[in-house]
């Protein structure tokens, strides 16, 4: 029943958020934009984004070393399965679907991948972090982020320590909880499995001898998608600077933690517009223009590779639901 509220809330926000991008929207007018786009420049920043889940996969790599070593093909693999679940399931259900995928070479429980994709995504909010605070030094134009940046970078902070604490002492939390009540079944005895198979994945950084190797890759994979978005101002012709590029890539970024449909429908070209007319003053036929182009390089290469991977994964959407991992 929690799950289905969240369902109906999340499509009810990208009800609002299509309403708020397309309200008053002018067909003829945005036929005319999508006419003169550069195809060239959606290519490559279509190449770029499909690149960018390489990028993504190596840095995971790194990430699993302290667990287990894996070859690159199956963690490509693995990540683009993630965003066609992510694509077309609710709930955020592709982060799991990828761990699963990755678990099915008994090197590893989808439960402790599924921690490791945990500290990937704060390595992520790290990467934002550092992206609006370089655009609010060199524009005033972010001056309205200052306490969405403030949070974020405490939230990361914060996140961090809380991880390296665990490092040190979630075994001594192990041998305190398992003595209680709630964990002498044989089902409880499962949940502290799981908890601390994910606390094992999400710590695992605390092991790793590659921190440059994340640095770098985080880095590359912020500028990738940068490159992604700029490329489509070009494809648009919207007479906007990188500046103006990177503000959209970090509000869109922030639109797709918002809960909402699969495929963050809605929310996504709900930031891309609002930014656009408000804050960079485009026009509003060219901005639902734009909504739509960067939405849809970001979701349908992915969506329809990690499709042709999951049909050849054999796995199926029942064996998902059997996964057991703490929400």
């Amino acid at each position: 029943m929690n799950k289905l509220y969240k369902f109906i809330i999340g499509f009810i926000i990208s009800f609002a958020g299509l309403w708020y991008a397309f309200q008053g929207v002018d067909l003829q007018q945005i036929k005319i934009h999508l006419v003169r786009t550069d195809i060239t420049y959606l290519i490559l920043s279509m190449v770029v984004m499909v690149s960018s889940v390489m990028v993504r996969a190596m840095r995971w790599k790194l990430i699993l070393i302290p667990l287990h070593t894996f070859k690159l093909k199956p963690l490509y693999k693995s990540t683009m399965i993630g965003y066609f679940g992510n694509g077309v399931l609710p709930f955020r259900l592709g982060e799991l679907l990828r761990a699963y995928a990755i678990s099915r070479s008994n090197s590893i429980s989808s439960s402790a991948a599924f921690g490791t994709i945990l500290l990937e995504r704060l390595l992520d909010l790290i990467g934002l972090a550092v992206l609006m605070a370089i655009v609010a030094f060199l524009s005033p134009l972010m001056e309205w982020s200052g306490n969405i940046l403030f949070g974020l970078i405490i939230f990361t902070v914060c996140g961090f320590i809380f991880v390296f604490w665990l490092g040190k002492s979630h075994s001594k939390f192990h041998e305190i909880v398992v003595h209680w009540k709630l964990f002498e079944k044989k089902s409880g005895q499962t949940v502290l499995r799981i908890i601390n198979n994910i606390l094992k994945g999400l710590t695992s950084i605390r092991k790793t001898k590659h921190t440059g190797g994340l640095i770098f890759y985080t880095i590359t994979l912020w500028f990738m998608y940068f490159v992604c978005t700029y490329l489509i101002v070009l494809a648009t012709q919207i007479d906007i600077s990188w500046i103006g590029a990177c503000i959209i890539l970090i509000a869109t970024t922030l639109a797709i933690s918002i809960p909402s449909a699969p495929g963050y429908v809605g929310t996504y070209h709900a930031a891309a517009v609002y930014v656009l007319v408000n804050i960079l003053h485009a026009g509003v036929a060219e901005s639902q223009a734009f909504s739509v182009l960067i939405h849809a390089i970001g979701y349908i290469p992915l969506v329809i590779i990690g499709f042709v991977y999951f049909l050849q994964s054999s796995i199926h959407f029942k064996e998902i639901k059997s996964v057991k991992v703490p929400s």
